[in-house]
């Protein structure tokens, strides 16, 4: 078994793209999200890497039991599923299968499923733009 070393990947050294977190802040109190409405909350350049994701509830709905979801156009609900709008709380997902790597741009959004919501709400994700590839690594 051959075993190679990639040149330039010294501890310490700065190599590759760094993890940032991207939020928002939403506040429905004077527009509420109506059932099925969606909110393209964060927009995701190609080439990035969503780790993790998540939605805080800050103010709850005034009245009903609204249930917000967070996914993107192929998912609806890849990263928050079924979080109740009715009470403060957050639900970050970052369960297997939910770190995507968008290869074409798109958003994460944020959907009312079952009732007005009229709170508040911070929307984050942990990313990594990835960008273009750049030249490859030297390595014998």
């Amino acid at each position: 078994m051959a075993t190679y070393t990639v040149t330039g990947a010294v501890a310490g050294v700065p190599l590759g793209i760094k993890p940032q977190i991207v939020e928002v802040v939403l506040d429905f109190s004077s527009t509420s999200l109506t059932t099925a409405d969606s909110v393209e909350v964060l927009e995701m350049k190609a080439n990035t890497l969503v780790l993790a994701a998540g939605v805080e509830v800050i103010t709850a709905a005034s009245t009903g039991s609204p249930v917000l979801d967070l996914g993107d156009d192929s998912d609806d609900d890849l990263y928050v599923a079924a979080l109740s709008g009715s009470a403060t709380g957050h639900e970050i997902n970052v369960a297997a299968g939910t770190m995507k790597l968008y290869t074409a741009a798109d958003t994460i959004d944020l959907i009312a499923n079952t009732a007005t919501f009229d709170g508040k709400v911070r929307v984050f994700a942990v990313i990594a733009e990835l960008g273009t590839a750049e030249t490859a690594a030297t390595f014998a």
